[in-house]
C-alpha cells in the first residue's frame, strides 16, 4: 500500500513540473495591440498661422516624446519656436510596451501631425534662416580670397599658417543643409556625384558650433582634414546669409584647419 502510494505521489509531481513547463501562451499569436489611432493630439498657434505654437498630447496614459525636428520634448505640452514657414510635420512617438523575442526588439508607435506656419511673427535666431533659407539651402567653396578659404592655422584660427596651391579633391562639390521632417545633411563630392546622407545636424545652444551626426562630412576633409578623434563638431567662425565660416582643431593635418563656403548659385 506505500508502494502504491509513493507511486501516486511521483506520478502527481511528475504532472504538475510538465503543466509548469507548458508556456502559458504562444509567443508567435503575442501581438501588439497599441495603434496610433489611440493617440489623441492637437496644435494651438499663438497666433493664426504663427511659428510658435503648443504640441499637445491629449490622450490619458500615454508616455512619450514629441519630435519637432529642431528637437524633442518630453512632456505631454511643448511649446515650439519654428524657424521657417510652410507645413510642418512632426511627431509622437511611444513605446508600445510590446517586446519581441529579444529585450532589445522594442516596438515604438508614432503619430504624425501637420502644422500649417504662415507667418514668422515671433523672432527666431537668424542662424536658423542663415544656414537653411526657407527650408533648404546649397553651399559652396567660397574662393572670393584665393589665397583663404581652405587653409591651416594654429590652434587659433586667426593665426593663419598655409593655404595649398591645390585645392580639395571635391572643392567642386555641394553641401545641403535642409528642415525636411528632420535637420538633413547632404554631400556631393562633385557636380555630378551621387549624395552621401543618412546625416543630421545640430547647432549648440549659442550657435557657436556646428554638429554632424553621421557618415557624411563637410567639403574639403578628406583624410588629413578630418578631426584627430573623429569628431564632426565645427566651430562656426562666421554665419551670415552670404558666408559660413567653419573651424576645427586638432587635425590631423595640422594644430586647426578653416572651411569657407557661400550659398550656390541658382
Amino acid at each position: 500500500m506505500k508502494l502504491f502510494k509513493n507511486i501516486y505521489l511521483v506520478i502527481a509531481s511528475f504532472s504538475i513540473l510538465v503543466m509548469a513547463c507548458d508556456p502559458i501562451e504562444d509567443r508567435d499569436l503575442l501581438k501588439n495591440a497599441f495603434s496610433p489611432d489611440d493617440i489623441e493630439m492637437a496644435v494651438e498657434h499663438s497666433a493664426p498661422g504663427s511659428n510658435l505654437f503648443t504640441l499637445k498630447l491629449k490622450t490619458p496614459g500615454v508616455t512619450g516624446y514629441w519630435d519637432y525636428t529642431i528637437g524633442k520634448g518630453f512632456s505631454n505640452e511643448v511649446e515650439v519656436l519654428y524657424p521657417i514657414t510652410g507645413t510642418q510635420t512632426f511627431s509622437y512617438v511611444v513605446s508600445s510596451g510590446y517586446i519581441g523575442n529579444n529585450m532589445n526588439d522594442i516596438e515604438y508607435v508614432v503619430k504624425s501631425i501637420d502644422v500649417e506656419i504662415t507667418q514668422l511673427d515671433n523672432e527666431v535666431p537668424e542662424q536658423w534662416g542663415n544656414l537653411v533659407g526657407d527650408g533648404s539651402k546649397t553651399w559652396v567653396f567660397d574662393k572670393s580670397d584665393i589665397t583663404r578659404w581652405w587653409y591651416m592655422t594654429d590652434a587659433d584660427p586667426a593665426a593663419f599658417w598655409w593655404q595649398p596651391d591645390d585645392g580639395p579633391s571635391d572643392e567642386t562639390g555641394r553641401m545641403v543643409f535642409d528642415l525636411e521632417g528632420q535637420p538633413n545633411f547632404t554631400y556631393y563630392a562633385s557636380p555630378d556625384a551621387e549624395p552621401v546622407g543618412n546625416t543630421t545636424w545640430v547647432f549648440n545652444s549659442d550657435f557657436s558650433e556646428l554638429r554632424l551626426i553621421g557618415e557624411a562630412n563637410i567639403l574639403g576633409v578628406e583624410d588629413g582634414g578630418v578631426h584627430v578623434d573623429g569628431l564632426k563638431n565645427y566651430r562656426i567662425l562666421e554665419l551670415t546669409e552670404d558666408r559660413l565660416v567653419l573651424f576645427n582643431t586638432p587635425v590631423a593635418w595640422s594644430p586647426g584647419w578653416v572651411w569657407v563656403f557661400k550659398p550656390a548659385e541658382d
